[in-house]
């Protein structure tokens, strides 16, 4: 995958954490609107990589993480009688 060895150069993560904790100086929220998101955050360690005044909130999630496979297949069958 192109790029990927930037992404994962402890050299350059740290020295971007670095920065964002000193020019961050407001309260910030930030929501993670997909599981997938808010499961690959903590995987990498990304929260502990913020300063204290930076939240990660986890939201409501996608439509597809959220919806139950049984929804889903109701709302085809009803598709399928409505066309």
């Amino acid at each position: 995958m192109k790029y990927i060895d930037e992404y994962r150069n402890k050299e350059i993560i740290f020295y971007i954490a670095e920065r964002i904790r000193k020019i961050s100086k407001k309260d910030i929220s930030l929501m993670e609107v997909c599981g997938g998101h808010t499961a690959a955050i903590h995987k990498f360690g990304i929260p502990l990589l913020l300063p204290e005044n930076i939240k990660l909130l986890s939201g409501p999630g996608c439509p597809v993480c959220v919806t139950s496979r049984k929804f889903i297949d109701k709302a085809v069958h009803i598709q399928d009688i409505i066309i």
